[in-house]
């Protein structure tokens, strides 16, 4: 009786790894297909070789259990989004990817980094983010301080919401007589600032911290995440110049280059193209980059909720909107500072629809 409770107890646990051992051979075999298509021309030959490979990325933030927001927060913007968008860029020719030895094809394909690309020519001086190409060493040195500015401003941000605390002048404001006795009101405005900056910090340990282990380990420049992206003058500087480099590049190159090149693969399109894009036509890449990145930070809810709400999807589309319009009326005088309070205003406000995603 008890050999036979043993046997069964034996059956039991290996039915219970067997999930787990085809997962790993699962995975393995899609990562021997796409290194196939390494070898393949570009096109659908070499997007056909790499689907069980994005299908793999997009299971694996489900390995995660859903009590850990964070961690499949972040995993699914990782794989699900991030690394699968690298694939598809890549089979485009396009991306991150292309040119790149194996090891490094691993590493940027794995980690949320990009390696660092030459400032185009035809970006106005005025709008380049003053930022020189410095060598391995100093770039590590700039993520890892980078890294600790961030990481404590994560903790305090971590701090400010679990314990509901903020100075004491501002206790004091908010249980004051005055115009600002509102605590509930403060309190409001204290935990969507400590959000909204908590959600920068740990972008910015993120993919600093892996951008810093990035240049170590292979030796290869990355991009810089964020680049002063308070000192926007406008919309279109912030999320193109700015704000999360990492992200907005994939978008680039998986989303815009092809409607405005009207080419899938890049280079397939250069007999149709003749002399620069209409501005209809690059009007309606920008509006499919917003769409496109509000579709995926809905995906990426749906990953950590269950659901998705459609605030993510209306945030972008409408920042899409600002863009185009702002694009299409005379730039202001002084520079500094009226596109900025019109990119911020208008940022502000649609950030509203966002309040049910907390």
């Amino acid at each position: 009786g008890m050999a036979t409770e043993a046997m069964n107890s034996n059956d039991g646990a290996t039915a219970t790894r067997l999930p787990s051992a085809t997962g790993v051979l699962s995975l393995l075999a899609a990562w021997g297909m796409l290194l196939h298509a390494r070898k393949c021309d570009p096109g659908l030959g070499r997007l056909i070789l790499s689907l069980p490979f994005l299908a793999a990325n997009l299971c694996l933030p489900f390995l995660i259990p859903s009590e850990q927001v964070v961690a499949r927060a972040c995993a699914s913007g990782q794989f699900a989004w991030w690394s699968n968008f690298k694939i598809i860029a890549f089979c485009c020719n396009r991306g991150p990817l292309v040119g790149l030895d194996l090891k490094a094809f691993a590493l940027v394909l794995a980690l949320p980094v990009s390696p660092l690309e030459k400032k185009s020519k035809r970006t106005p001086a005025s709008r380049k983010p003053a930022s020189a190409s410095p060598g391995r060493s100093s770039q590590l040195a700039e993520f890892s301080r980078k890294v600790v500015a961030k990481g404590a401003g994560l903790a305090a941000c971590v701090f400010v919401l679990k314990h509901n605390a903020w100075p004491g002048w501002a206790r004091a404001c908010a249980s004051s007589s005055g115009p600002c006795a509102r605590p509930t009101t403060f309190s409001n405005y204290v935990t969507d600032f400590a959000e909204a900056l908590g959600l920068y910090t740990l972008l910015g340990v993120l993919e600093d911290g892996l951008g810093a282990v990035s240049a170590n380990v292979v030796g290869i420049q990355v991009e810089k995440s964020f680049e002063n992206f308070f000192l926007s003058a406008s919309l279109a500087e912030f999320w193109s110049l700015r704000w999360n480099q990492h992200v907005a590049k994939l978008l680039k190159c998986v989303v815009y280059e092809p409607l405005v090149e009207r080419a899938w693969v890049r280079g397939e399109g250069k007999a149709r193209q003749r002399g620069k894009p209409s501005a209809l036509r690059r009007a309606v890449a920008t509006a499919a980059t917003f769409v496109a990145s509000g579709v995926m930070h809905e995906v990426v809810f749906f990953y950590v909720a269950g659901v998705m709400t459609g605030g993510w999807w209306t945030f972008f589309s409408l920042q899409g909107v600002f863009v185009i319009v702002r694009s299409k009326t005379p730039p202001a005088s002084p520079p500094a500072s009226g596109p900025s309070c019109i990119a911020f205003s208008s940022f502000i406000l649609s950030s509203h629809l966002l309040k049910n995603n907390r």
